[in-house]
């Protein structure tokens, strides 16, 4: 997974864990885990950066860039 994922470095991604989905930017790829930067949806707080392990992924879906 990680071959694949580091071509997407940088891109908006969702993330379908076990009961969770989350959405952010990829920040980097690992041997077993991958930093994800999440926005809680406030205007006012920063990103979260989150560890993500790929034994707990159950899918990743890249999301299209915007075009102008």
């Amino acid at each position: 997974m990680a071959e694949l994922l580091s071509s997407y470095i940088g891109r908006q991604i969702e993330v379908y864990l076990p009961n969770q989905f989350l959405e952010g930017t990829l920040l980097s790829v690992g041997d077993n885990s991958f930093l994800l930067a999440v926005r809680n949806g406030s205007y006012v707080d920063p990103a979260e950066t989150l560890t993500i392990f790929y034994e707990n992924v159950e899918a990743v879906r890249v999301l299209s860039l915007a075009t102008a």
